[in-house]
């Protein structure tokens, strides 16, 4: 039980760490925090834009909504729009990371002239991410109406995990190194293989820290709500706003920090160098060693 407890406070202990180094970097950069904000609004934007015929197939549509041609067409439209956004952004955060990495300091307007000058890499890159995605999607949905559907759906869950595996360092190889999708994704593999030992997706990263966060935000919402209750209806709207507000917070700066915690383990898995910012026990506490066979 000790043992136990001992491992969780260590863990908890290196994800601090690496919360702190990570939100040191985006502390000198703080246009970081603004990709992902205009990647949320032109997704919106963009889901309100598909909106209208989306509406239209439903009602084209009777009964049970079937998933013909036009739907799957809409889907991959949809797929390849926020791929596309998304990636854009990213790849915003990788080179303003990148810079900063280097010793330099790329403003807003450089990152995203950068991510300008491959945007037909990005397109390639979401075109697949969007083909990929349809096909999962449809494993799922082949799963929902036949038989031995449990099976299809551990199919269709343990792919998308691999393919999230296997993709996580593709936006820092196109920005690094300009490569296309296939080649984005061996490279992606190549790093992931040269320093995975056993251990890169047991651990825990940022994520107990964010889990915190959370933990600690839902408890603070369930108290300011009783207490803004009793307070009257304007209290109440201020409180679920400040709620709101909140967790689009946490999730938008958790999000930005594990983009650069990622593009510094890139960096080291790639280079063998430590970045700028970060010290070496964290980012090879990330990359443990094999055990060896046999040990427990």
């Amino acid at each position: 039980m000790t043992f136990a407890g001992g491992s969780m406070a260590n863990a908890f202990s290196r994800s601090w760490e690496i919360t702190k180094l990570t939100l040191h970097v985006m502390k000198q950069d703080k246009e970081l925090l603004l990709f992902p904000v205009f990647a949320g609004i032109f997704s919106i934007l963009f889901l309100v834009a598909l909106l209208f015929p989306t509406i239209i197939l439903a009602f084209v549509q009777e009964g049970e909504p079937v998933w013909g041609i036009t739907a799957y067409a809409l889907l991959f439209i949809a797929y390849l729009g926020l791929a596309f956004i998304a990636t854009f952004f990213n790849v915003c955060v990788v080179y303003t990371t990148k810079r900063r990495f280097e010793g330099g300091n790329a403003t807003f307007g450089e990152s995203i002239t950068f991510a300008l000058s491959k945007i037909h890499l990005i397109f390639y890159w979401s075109l697949l991410s969007a083909t990929v995605g349809l096909l999962l999607r449809m494993l799922e949905r082949a799963a929902e109406r036949g038989r031995g559907n449990i099976l299809l759906r551990f199919v269709a869950a343990g792919l998308g995990m691999a393919w999230a595996i296997l993709t996580i360092f593709v936006v820092p190889s196109m920005v690094y190194y300009g490569l296309g999708p296939i080649d984005a994704i061996k490279r992606s593999t190549q790093v992931l293989r040269k320093t995975w030992g056993e251990s890169l997706i047991r651990h825990f990263g940022l994520g107990l820290v964010q889990f915190a966060f959370i933990i600690a935000g839902i408890l603070a919402s369930v108290a300011l709500v009783f207490l803004s209750v009793a307070l009257g209806p304007v209290a109440l709207v201020m409180a679920i706003a400040l709620i709101v507000l909140y967790f689009l917070a946490v999730i938008l700066v958790f999000a930005v920090a594990n983009t650069v915690f990622n593009t510094a383990l890139f960096v080291y898995a790639d280079k063998g160098k430590i970045p700028h910012g970060f010290s070496r026990e964290v980012v090879q506490g990330a990359f443990r060693a094999k055990k060896a066979a046999g040990t427990i």
